[in-house]
């Protein structure tokens, strides 16, 4: 039986200046894929979305934050568009990761060179007044990248909580966000830090019922710690690679981490390499590296589960979607795109 026909948004960045980079991506029922429709932003490298709105950052040094409403077109999709709604600046460098909270009407956004989170509230598409908090001030051992915080994702606890990465900082804070009744704005505040071991790099998280795991970009290895709404204990670290490194030539830079849809495995990008590892998470506090699989295509960023066994991966550098088998390891192209950074399921 074949898969329905499903919708997707695509990030991208825009290295030549802003244009059709936000797009409505469609796969078929055959599994073909087309862009049915664009919209023009500047470097909008991560999208969330919350109804009938799409959310946007824009990774520049000016740090914003666009909204867009999402018009699907029916069922063939003949008409489908993405309207712009409104944008905010914030001033911090370089957002690369945002997260809706819908109960509190709050945007949070990762800005990588400031070093902070950014929450901005929405109602109906419009952006209200940002606010930002800046991480402690920490550094790590890898003096190129770990000379200051650098926030990399938000991501929200099922105790009503957020976690972001910080990987100049080698940690993890835990945030509250609160939505004030008043004009003073909405408040951010740290309840608690984890810490990671010098040199790790925190990237990307992945949060599940009694676990967080935490996939290390200078270290090259996934952390998993058991957490709840009043404790954080490290339960082990698994390396990304199958294969051992070769050297100071093969760059192993993991990006995004993600589950499958039965929570069986988890999958982590590894850029340079160029491939795509596969955990078995049965025993979810202690994931293990089953396979490593290559993309056929340059600097995996950010990626997608279809089903428990395919995943689409966008290939930033790679200029391409790219649909890979997790048991055989076939890899294909499927969409020709400038430089995408995120591919978010829809549906």
């Amino acid at each position: 039986m074949s898969a329905p026909t499903r919708r997707f948004a695509l990030g991208s960045y825009t290295p030549d200046g802003p244009g059709p980079s936000l797009h409505l991506a469609e796969r078929s029922e055959s599994g073909e894929w087309r862009i049915v429709a664009s919209a023009t932003a500047s470097n909008p490298s991560f999208v969330a979305r919350s109804g009938d709105l799409l959310f946007a950052v824009g990774e520049d040094a000016s740090g914003s934050v666009a909204s867009f409403r999402i018009d699907e077109g029916g069922a063939d999709g003949a008409h489908a568009a993405l309207e712009p709604v409104d944008s905010v600046e914030h001033g911090e460098a370089h957002p690369c990761h945002i997260a809706v909270d819908a109960a509190s009407g709050l945007l949070l956004v990762a800005n990588y060179t400031g070093g902070s989170v950014t929450a901005v509230p929405f109602e109906s598409g419009a952006l209200g007044r940002p606010v930002t908090l800046r991480l402690p001030p920490r550094t790590g051992p890898v003096s190129d990248r770990q000379d200051a915080p650098h926030a990399h994702q938000v991501v929200a606890t099922p105790w009503g909580t957020h976690l972001v990465s910080d990987l100049g900082g080698d940690a993890v804070h835990e945030l509250v966000a609160e939505r004030a009744t008043d004009a003073s704005g909405p408040a951010l505040r740290i309840v608690r830090t984890i810490e990671l071991a010098p040199g790790t790099g925190p990237r990307h998280l992945l949060v599940r019922s009694g676990q967080v795991h935490v996939i290390g970009e200078l270290d090259g290895h996934l952390h998993t710690f058991e957490v709840d709404a009043a404790s954080a204990r490290p339960a082990g670290t698994e390396s990304v690679m199958v294969r051992p490194s070769g050297g100071a030539d093969d760059v192993v830079q993991p990006s995004h981490l993600d589950a499958s849809p039965s929570g069986r495995l988890l999958t982590a990008l590894v850029r340079g390499r160029d491939t795509v590892s596969v955990f078995e998470a049965t025993d979810a506090a202690h994931p293990h590296l089953a396979s490593e699989h290559p993309i056929g295509a340059a600097w995996p960023r950010h990626h997608a589960h279809l089903d428990d066994r395919t995943v689409v991966v966008a290939a930033e550098r790679g200029h391409a979607l790219v649909e890979v088998d997790l048991v055989t390891g076939a890899a294909r192209r499927v969409l020709e795109v400038t430089s995408p950074t995120c591919v978010l399921p829809l549906d």
